[in-house]
């Protein structure tokens, strides 16, 4: 195994550990955190600072302020061709702002890609529930796509992330709006209701990041109200019908495995062809960090997004 990934994955396992071995208090004790933290504005890390800017609010009808942030491709000379959006969702278990992996994540593609980007930071739990951040995150789409100024916009998401990126081009083709070129999600949590616990118990003992019960109370609050098996909450049983040109990345030893696996099943069943690939021995997320199968990956998403 690469020296690369034995070190990432030593850091992540000492770096998860409190919150993997946290109890049920603790748990609590951390998203009254989260929810102090999320009342702050997120800032652009020190080494993306001449990369990134922030763009203007936007002001949803749910009455949330949400930061927004881009990654704009400047026009060379005169000749400007069809204007082509990333639009990212950053993961986080519903509770997280943006960390620098996020940022590099996105500035990565960006490089490979020379689409403009964009990254929204959407309402989080505990403050606010699934409900409350959808409608506000399909409220800035919608304005996206009626602004009319890109050709393409491509989907990108991880983790909790790539749930809601999911829902919002499941919603783009119910509701009308321009459907995303393509979408892409790595290591997406898309079935919140749980249907595969028994096999993703399985896994927990080469998971390094993630800690199932920790996971299952996390995404009980951010459902709030709506059934488990809600599009919203657990996208997987959701329309496929208008999901098209769809990537899934993920790794062998996570606990959301079995996630991605259903995942690729439903998609399946409903007449559809994507690409779902598997990373063999690698982690929750690995595509973020800079190691040669999350370089690959990359690389792989990138020229999706370019249709070569």
């Amino acid at each position: 195994m690469d020296a690369g990934v034995v070190f990432t994955e030593k850091y992540l396992k000492l770096m998860f550990k409190s919150l993997r071995d946290a109890t049920p208090d603790e748990v609590m004790e951390e998203l009254e955190h989260c929810r102090r933290e999320n009342l702050r504005p997120v800032r652009i890390p020190r080494y993306f600072r001449g990369f990134f800017v922030e763009d203007e609010k936007y002001c949803a009808s749910t009455g949330f302020e949400m930061q927004v942030f881009k990654h704009e491709e400047k026009p060379r000379g005169s000749a400007q061709g069809p204007r082509k959006l990333i639009l990212y969702l950053h993961g986080g278990a519903f509770i997280y702002p943006p960390v620098f992996f996020h940022w590099r994540f996105l500035h990565d593609l960006y490089i490979r890609t020379h689409c403009d980007a964009l990254m929204p930071v959407y309402p989080k739990s505990p403050e606010y529930d699934c409900e409350h951040s959808v409608k506000t995150l399909l409220e800035y789409y919608k304005s996206i796509s009626e602004s009319n100024q890109y050709n393409e916009i491509h989907l990108v998401g991880d983790s909790a992330g790539a749930c809601l990126c999911l829902v919002m081009v499941q919603e783009a083709h119910k509701n009308g709006w321009q459907k995303p070129t393509t979408t892409t999600l790595l290591s997406p949590c898309v079935d919140l209701s749980h249907t595969r616990e028994k096999e993703m118990r399985a896994l927990q003992d080469k998971d390094n990041m993630l800690q199932l019960d920790r996971v299952i109370m996390l995404n009980a609050i951010w459902q709030g109200l709506l059934p488990a098996q809600h599009p919203w909450v657990s996208p997987v049983f959701g329309d496929f019908s208008g999901v098209d040109n769809l990537s899934v990345y993920y790794g062998s030893d996570e606990i959301l495995q079995p996630d991605d696996l259903l995942l690729q099943e439903t998609y399946k069943k409903a007449g559809k062809t994507g690409l779902f690939v598997e990373f063999e021995g690698m982690f929750h997320t690995f595509a973020m960090f800079p190691i040669p199968e999350g370089f690959r990956a990359v690389k792989m998403m990138a020229k999706t997004i370019k249709g070569r």
